[in-house]
């Protein structure tokens, strides 16, 4: 049994150790907001297939963005699919899920393969009262719309997937002012952007380049868009 002094050590100690872990956590309260340290857990979608590093790709100059007739398809089945969106904040990659969304992935697949979207801006980051309305109370970048003003597109529409997912924190979805609807607009989930309700088609998830995703804003510009085949989920 140890004696009186040895154990007014120890408890001692105890409380010096409380009080660090209670000044850390006060600490991390008070930190500006970021990136969740481990985000895999709040991942929307899980996949089992890791994306490749980006490869080296070039910006379409002057691409068509208005189109006549919704795309033909362009993925094929039991194949995988990466997309890295490279941004004047850096490269974040996305784990494409035809599986789950194959109207939105074929579509943005589509587009992004002839550079629709090389050259267009983060138009609106939620949330934020100034410019464009954001849908819901939720903390999203939008992009893909050629005018910029929500309302804009490729010059068709298409119905949307049933959704699979949550929008949690580097969810990917498309977006349109008509719920139900597709276009070329989508958004990427900056934390639990759960506000916006069931409406918009989760079709990936981002896998790398948190920071740069953490980091965006508005005005911010996608440089290109480049899509990888990979293996598909087991």
């Amino acid at each position: 049994m140890p004696q009186q002094g040895s154990l007014t050590t120890l408890i001692c100690k105890y409380r010096y150790l409380i009080s660090i872990a209670c000044a850390g956590v006060v600490i991390a309260g008070c930190s500006t907001a970021a990136a969740p340290a481990n985000p895999t857990h709040l991942a929307s979608i899980q996949t089992a297939v890791t994306c490749p590093g980006p490869p080296a790709h070039d910006a379409v100059i002057s691409p068509l963005r208005n189109y006549t007739a919704a795309p033909s398809t362009v993925i094929k089945p039991h194949t995988g699919y990466c997309a890295y969106i490279s941004t004047s904040r850096g490269i974040i990659s996305l784990r494409l899920r035809p599986e789950f969304a194959p109207k939105a992935v074929n579509d943005f697949v589509y587009l992004a393969q002839r550079g629709f979207y090389d050259g267009l801006s983060f138009y609106q980051v939620c949330p934020d009262a100034k410019g464009t309305p954001c849908p819901g109370q939720a903390s999203l970048a939008l992009a893909g719309d050629p005018t910029s003003t929500g309302t804009g597109g490729p010059g068709y529409s298409l119905k949307s997937d049933a959704v699979v997912g949550e929008y949690l924190f580097g969810a990917v979805a498309m977006y349109s002012a008509s719920p139900g609807t597709i276009g070329s607009q989508f958004f990427m989930s900056m934390g639990d952007s759960s506000g916006v309700g069931r409406k918009y088609d989760i079709f990936g998830q981002v896998t790398d380049g948190i920071p740069a995703l953490a980091a965006l804003q508005k005005g911010d510009r996608i440089l290109w868009i480049a899509i990888v085949v990979t293996a598909p989920e087991p």
